[in-house]
């Protein structure tokens, strides 16, 4: 029997509030928009605000044949999709994903695919430093800790094959044995660090829209979700439609993440909307700061995560997917219902993993929980569908690969050969991907 997907409708007007939206209350892009009259023309139009739609509005008006205007449709608010719900870290996958992508896709496309996150570390870090964006930007290194056997096993399968297949991960990514050499518990049975630049992390909300509102002329029409677009019946182009009226456009940029099936039926099935929960919790403080992420791994299924940021010590947590039932995270675009029970079980794994964790004082503990949407990427040109583009479908990792993805999709758009986007093949939305 083929299992139907519902369509995921709009976002939500009220989603539960990331740790990240509630620090941006006091920002000026709440309620933002850069013409009071709605615009009923334009060069471009880009749906959704998150770091997909602002990366590519960016690298359209900065590059060397801007557009003569960009307006974004935001059905909320700036980042309250995926972008403002992930953290900003930008954690490379080096090599553990590789054998999966390799099977999927083939040796040359895997290396493609890591490279690419690569790409992106190294353009956030040009990116922040060339615009001087305050975003809270930190580097360092990342662990993949095994806490089983099992998991032990698939973290150096990982590891081998990619570096026999000729892995570029000398330098990059350590593997380390022995537990009391990378000063973690007895429990742990291997450690994989990724060191050189491994990971990143940056607030998500300030990140590329306010340069480009400032210094690029990016019109921004927050609280305007799209119900539909069609094509121009007398010119090349597209007519978006809202609520607030309609715009026609040369190019239209579908930026819009778990709920791209809402506007473009076909990828019902194909962008599959997926609730991930996490919670941040009490400062692991001072000498006993955390110096990395970490990812801990029991198996390819059973995988816990955990962050901590430099500014303030908060621990971010995430994980225990496993412990829910399906019917209530897949196939789900609501991000304004969090599950208790799961809330339940991210309290319990700082004490379980961290070792002198003790009891929690007041004011220390949980500070509040979020939910968010995860599906699989899908960046490049529509098929059947001239002038129309799409970057979504993340799978909650869109921040190690978006940047560097966009850049190339804003040369497409500009005229350059997909080969020059150096945008991995296996991303691009073809019809036998549908």
């Amino acid at each position: 029997m083929t299992k139907s997907f519902k369509d995921p409708g709009l976002p939500v007007p009220n989603p539960s509030l990331s740790f990240w939206l509630q620090e941006a209350r006091s920002s000026s892009l709440l309620g933002h928009r850069t013409t009071e009259e709605f615009p009923h023309t334009t060069d471009v139009v880009i749906i959704g605000a998150g770091i997909s739609g602002v990366a590519t509005a960016y690298f359209l008006l900065a590059g060397t044949r801007p557009p003569r205007s960009i307006v974004i449709l935001e059905a909320r608010e700036v980042c309250y999709g995926a972008t403002g719900r992930n953290a900003g870290y930008c954690r490379l996958d080096c090599y553990a994903g590789y054998p999966g992508y390799k099977a999927k896709f083939g040796r040359e496309q895997a290396f493609k695919i890591l490279q690419n996150e690569m790409d992106t570390l190294n353009l956030l870090t040009e990116l922040v430093e060339k615009e001087s964006i305050e975003c809270d930007f930190w580097k360092g290194h990342a662990f993949d800790i095994a806490i089983s056997e099992e998991g032990a096993e698939l973290l150096k399968a990982a590891y081998h094959e990619c570096k026999a297949d000729g892995g570029n991960i000398d330098g990059v990514v350590e593997l380390i044995l022995d537990p009391g050499e990378a000063k973690i518990e007895s429990t742990i049975v291997i450690l994989i660090r990724l060191i050189k630049q491994a990971t990143a992390s940056a607030h998500p909300h300030p990140l590329c829209i306010q340069k480009c509102i400032d210094n690029y002329g990016l019109n921004l029409q927050t609280s305007t979700p799209v119900n539909s677009v069609i094509r121009a019946q007398t010119e090349d182009g597209w007519i978006v439609r809202t609520a607030r009226g309609e715009i026609s456009t040369k190019q239209v940029v579908y930026a819009t993440n778990a709920w791209t099936a809402h506007l473009l039926p076909e990828y019902l099935g194909a962008i599959i909307p997926t609730r991930i929960q996490i919670v941040p919790t009490r400062n692991y403080s001072g000498s006993q700061m955390l110096l990395s992420s970490s990812a801990w791994v029991d198996s390819k299924e059973k995988i816990d995560y955990i962050a901590q940021r430099p500014k303030d010590g908060i621990i971010i947590v995430g994980g225990r997917r496993w412990l829910i039932p399906r019917e209530h995270t897949v196939d789900q675009a609501d991000d304004g219902v969090k599950l208790d029970v799961h809330t339940g079980y991210l309290k319990e794994i700082l004490p379980a993993y961290l070792e002198h964790w003790g009891p929690e004082a007041p004011g220390e503990g949980m500070l509040c929980d979020w939910t968010g949407i995860a599906v699989v990427p899908f960046i490049g040109d529509l098929p059947d569908r001239p002038g129309a583009y799409i970057c979504a479908g993340h799978v909650g990792h869109g921040m190690a690969r978006i940047l560097s993805c966009v850049q190339g999709l804003a040369e497409v758009m500009v005229g350059a050969r997909w080969e020059e986007s150096k945008i991995p093949e296996c991303f691009r939305p073809t019809r036998d991907r549908l």
